[in-house]
């Protein structure tokens, strides 16, 4: 388990649980009109998809975060 060290963790997890929720919501409220099957589908996987992203660009922001604390601590 790596350790949070610019406490980001808990900001991904809410941006990303919201965006799925907004994707989710979308795809029961088309299925609903329309009865599209292929919508409802489409739409929670990209639900699922952008919970891995938002997750994905923050484990890069992690790492960015990392490497500018590291660079900084080789100059004191």
């Amino acid at each position: 388990m790596t350790t949070d060290r610019h406490n980001t963790r808990k900001l991904s997890r809410v941006l990303a649980i919201v965006a799925s929720a907004v994707f989710a919501a979308l795809a029961v409220a088309g299925y609903n009109r329309t009865g599209d099957v292929k919508q409802l589908v489409l739409f929670l996987g990209l639900s699922v998809f952008s919970y891995m992203l938002i997750t994905f660009i923050f484990v890069g922001i992690n790492r960015l975060l990392d490497a500018i604390d590291d660079r900084d601590d080789g100059r004191s």
